[in-house]
């Protein structure tokens, strides 16, 4: 059966939630570490102790937010709120590889042909994107 438009709109919508909510998290920690430790010359965006920790807590921020979910729910947070899930090929939540595999080398991959992977999704049987096709799992509604 073919996916009708709603369920390539509510992916998209998953995944702008996704990203607004990483992105506010990014923007959070940069805030409470420039807080912690100023950048010392002007012009510059973090101190070298900042830029440690940035170093430290971003992936810290990303492998919670992104990862772990998939493994427990098979939903982010914009998943969640839009009615999708990400099974692997037995329709139970991904392993933690394939959560990692999904979101780590999947994602990059994905940002190394300007993210055109998520094109793939239209034309693929299974409507993997590349990240998908990566990991071996499948987004489906809730």
């Amino acid at each position: 059966m073919y996916p009708s438009l709603s369920y390539f709109g509510r992916r998209l919508m998953a995944g702008v939630v996704d990203l607004v909510v990483m992105a506010g998290l990014q923007f959070g920690l940069v805030r409470s570490i420039n807080a912690l430790f100023p950048p010392s010359y002007p012009g510059h965006h973090f101190s070298i102790e900042g830029l440690i920790l940035f170093g430290i807590f971003s992936p810290l921020a990303w492998f919670t937010y992104a990862v772990l979910p998939l493994v427990r729910t098979g939903a982010t947070i914009g998943k969640e709120m839009l009615g999708l899930r990400v099974v692997n090929y037995r329709r139970q939540n991904p392993t933690f590889a394939q959560a990692f595999l999904r979101e780590s080398l999947g994602r990059w991959l994905n940002a190394m042909v300007l993210n055109l992977g998520l094109l793939l999704m239209f034309w693929d049987r299974d409507r993997q994107a590349l990240h998908d096709m990566v990991a071996d799992t499948f987004v489906v509604p809730r």
